[in-house]
């Protein structure tokens, strides 16, 4: 049985829509980032408060190539994600330090060591 051809208006309406949710979903993965990374910055905040938990990206299978009316959005869009990237290393980077400077910071003395020695 064969199966009727899919009009061309349709064809393109789904190739920009499947286009549209793979921008929009790396666009909320760089909006949570940012609210981590500020959350991050807050002395307030509390580990149990920050969104940990991300989920696996998957590389979205789609129609290429990019359309033309989203080109400048994408372009946007990778820069944003570069920026990001390049706070949140900055953000580990500072983490770090802080984790061995308390190290240096927190060092207990060793207990007092008596011995009962006979007179």
């Amino acid at each position: 049985m064969a199966t009727a051809p899919v009009p061309e208006a349709s064809r393109e309406a789904s190739w920009r829509d499947a286009w549209v949710g793979a921008l929009d979903a790396v666009e909320l993965d760089v909006d949570a980032t940012e609210r981590l990374i500020e959350k991050l910055n807050h002395d307030d905040a509390e580990i149990d408060d920050l969104p940990l938990r991300g989920r696996d990206w998957v590389v979205p299978r789609l129609p290429v190539p990019l359309p033309a009316e989203l080109a400048d959005r994408a372009r946007l869009l990778a820069q944003r994600q570069l920026d990001v990237s390049e706070r949140l290393a900055h953000a580990l980077v500072q983490t770090r330090a802080q984790l061995r400077a308390m190290t240096k910071l927190d060092r207990p003395e060793p207990p007092p060591v008596f011995v009962d020695q006979a007179m």
